[in-house]
């Protein structure tokens, strides 16, 4: 038996029984696997549960990758993911590919589940998904493949993945927003707001060299690193380790009994903060705008398209965007001005969304009418008030993101 969570033998004994075995049978039989990788906060020992029942239930997913002789597709992978799901009684859909619904619990717990193909495993780009397999997951099933897998080192780790971590938890953010709460919303808002500030730690440790594979730990580097390391950061946010620290706690051990409206108002500010100066610290531009649009295209996918593709200028970053069209067509949302542009729309896309969020923020109508015109970049737009705007702006990063580049 592994440990799985922060509440010791009986918890994580209960979560093997009734979760990861189930999950490990229904793998086997769909793929079997060389080996099964537990990734993610069950993965280090900080896997967030609450109790129904006396019981304790996984909150949000299972991250897990299975290690095969062959590539597995996407199609594969889903019918994976959707197998293993049912198998634990969760309806295994992915909230972000549906962003008009409301968040439901059950119906949007997923076993989210990767392919790596054994000849792969030494060969493994330097980022931090990767550094975090290494030194931070659990094998529950089959051969040790990890110890195939040669060693990512912390200081190779890009600065691009300290701002797709700010992506991701923009995009939540935007995604928690609704017009009225149920309990699961609301659950799921504070949540995300936690994990802003999880993520915040996430991409200044990344910034600083000092980056950890655990929750935990990397709390507790913040905590030591952050007055000296970020001085200006430090004197306009001298409470952030302290939330960090909150943030951290609530992971292991959830406790949803607090002013959801204020978390997650003080959480958005707060990210939005630190967005702006992780944007402006590896750019050198203070405008969001200029930066993403006409700075980071020349060196945000570096890391990335180098080991991917074998070579990082345009026309990389232009097959992902044909590769963001073939969605859209086949979403039978066809739009011709993600073609017209090389430089990748997954990138440039955070800025509507970064853009509803300061509008959100702040009330200033000027932030309305950008994330309008980047919108209109993306995907077809129609009208500019900001619910309509909100959900184009998530429809557009959920499709792009089907094409699990990472």
């Amino acid at each position: 038996m592994g440990r799985y969570t922060a509440y010791g033998k009986e918890v994580d004994d209960y979560i093997q029984k009734n979760y990861l075995d189930k999950i490990i049978k229904s793998f086997v039989k769909d793929c079997n696997p060389i080996s099964i990788i537990l990734f993610g906060g069950f993965g280090k020992g900080e896997g967030s549960v609450y109790f129904k029942e006396g019981n304790p239930v996984p909150f949000n997913d299972f991250d897990l990758y299975v290690v095969t002789h062959d590539k597995l597709s996407d199609e594969e992978l889903d019918k994976i993911s959707m197998n293993a799901s049912r198998e634990i009684g969760m309806g295994g859909l992915e909230i972000a590919y549906f962003p008009q619904k409301g968040y439901d619990a059950n119906k949007y717990f997923h076993v989210d589940v990767r392919c790596l193909p054994r000849n792969k495993m030494k060969e493994l780009m330097n980022i931090q998904r990767y550094y975090e397999l290494k030194h931070g997951t659990q094998i529950i099933y089959g051969e040790n493949i990890l110890e195939e897998m040669r060693d990512i080192k912390l200081d190779s780790l890009p600065a691009s993945d300290g701002l797709r971590n700010l992506f991701n938890k923009l995009h939540t953010m935007l995604l928690g927003l609704q017009k009225n709460y149920d309990e699961d919303q609301e659950k799921i808002r504070i949540f995300w707001s936690n994990k802003c500030y999880m993520s915040i730690c996430e991409s200044l440790l990344i910034l600083d060299k000092n980056f950890a594979p655990t929750a935990l730990k990397r709390s507790q580097i913040f905590s030591e690193i952050y007055k000296k390391s970020f001085p200006n950061l430090f004197e306009k946010l001298p409470d952030l380790p302290e939330k960090v620290r909150r943030a951290t706690e609530f992971k292991l051990k959830p406790n949803f009994d607090v002013d959801a409206d204020k978390l997650w108002d003080e959480s958005l500010k707060d990210i939005l903060q630190i967005f702006e100066y992780y944007v402006k610290k590896i750019s050198g531009v203070e405008n969001v705008g200029v930066a993403i649009n006409n700075r980071l295209p020349y060196s945000y996918f570096e890391p990335f398209l180098k080991e991917k593709i074998g070579f990082n200028f345009w026309p990389s970053q232009y097959v992902l965007n044909l590769g963001y069209s073939a969605i859209l067509l086949k979403e039978k949302e066809f739009y011709i001005r993600p073609l017209l542009n090389w430089k990748d729309v997954g990138l440039r896309m955070i800025l509507p969304i970064y853009y509803l969020l300061k509008y959100r923020s702040t009330k200033h109508e000027v932030y309305l009418d950008r994330a309008q015109e980047e919108l209109k970049k993306f995907i077809k737009v129609e009208r500019g008030d900001f619910w309509y705007l909100r959900e184009r702006a998530l429809k557009a990063y959920g499709l792009y993101y089907e094409q699990r580049l990472l």
